[in-house]
């Protein structure tokens, strides 16, 4: 039984949701702790760069039954599986606060033809996003775009559709990977709900912005999907894109971390086997450093 509401309805309505208090404020600084000590491990351990379920500091969270629960409840189904799309990032380890700036994107495979096959039915593919620092009135987190998983939205009207996430301690986003958003997002200062996209970040100043957490920004996303047309097309996209190869190359599951995911009701689905079998036979993977459109058989 869930202890938090999943409003269902406004999920497929908005294409995304906040789930208050989905973790303890506890459990939020174990997961803080775990994401550092996979960075420690990469930067000073020589430990390769893996998706979540094959970081031996975080694969236990892929399977964790909320989550899980939570992904079916909003999907409608059962047949929940990861695919090998975790990961997480933190400020100061690649990123610069107040220089770097997200840009708008979605994470689907078809992003703007509407035509394409990933915008026939309801998208089967959800994104959670764990910000392990309180964003209630302080940037850094994500910003998405209301109903853009349902339309593509342009011009300055787009920008009345933009919704900030001011998640809590304790607190998780999901969203449909077919909605548009943008990541480090920033807020007014003493508005927290007025969202600041990547072209206004640019043009306002500074002391109008709200400013980042005083710790260090850490996102931790772990992805999910129905194990249907829709996860098989994407990960036919996934192989050719270039940081897959780069994440999948060196990582492994072990068996009792399937079983695990098993136990809880998640399917897995080896990505990083795969793109190894894929190599091994010399098909192509990883050719793409950017988003591509995958062919499709057109009516």
């Amino acid at each position: 039984m869930l202890k938090f509401n999943v409003d269902n309805d406004k999920f497929w309505r908005d294409g995304y949701l906040i789930l208050k208090n989905m973790f303890s404020a506890q459990e939020f600084a174990t997961m803080r702790e775990n994401v550092f000590a996979s960075l420690k491990g990469r930067e000073e351990g020589g430990e390769p760069v893996v998706d979540a379920l094959a970081d031996r500091h975080l694969q236990h969270w892929v399977h964790d039954e909320r989550l899980i629960q939570v992904a079916k409840k909003l999907l409608g189904g059962d047949n929940l599986a990861y695919y090998g799309d975790g990961g997480y990032a933190v400020v100061g380890h690649g990123y610069t606060p107040g220089k770097d700036v997200g840009g708008w994107h979605r994470d689907n495979t078809d992003r703007s033809d509407l035509d394409a096959p990933d915008w026939k039915g309801r998208y089967s593919l959800v994104r959670f996003g764990l910000y392990l620092q309180d964003h209630s009135s302080s940037s850094g987190g994500l910003i998405v775009r209301r109903d853009s998983h349902n339309r593509v939205l342009r011009g300055w009207k787009a920008h009345l559709h933009d919704r900030y996430l001011n998640t809590g301690i304790g607190d998780a986003g999901v969203w449909s990977m077919r909605i548009q958003h943008a990541g480090l997002g920033r807020c007014i200062r003493g508005f927290p709900g007025l969202p600041l996209g990547p072209y206004l970040q640019k043009r306002l100043p500074e002391f109008m912005q709200a400013p980042f957490p005083p710790v260090e920004r850490t996102g931790f996303w772990i992805s999910y999907a129905l194990d249907d047309q829709h996860l098989e097309r994407h990960c036919e996209y996934l192989l050719n894109r270039s940081e897959r190869l780069a994440m999948w190359s060196e990582a492994r599951y072990s068996p009792e971390v399937i079983a695990q995911c098993n136990a809880a009701g998640l399917k897995v689905i080896d990505m990083p086997a795969r793109m190894r079998a894929a190599m091994a036979a010399g098909q192509p993977v990883g050719q793409h450093k950017h988003h591509y459109q995958l062919p499709y058989a057109k009516a």
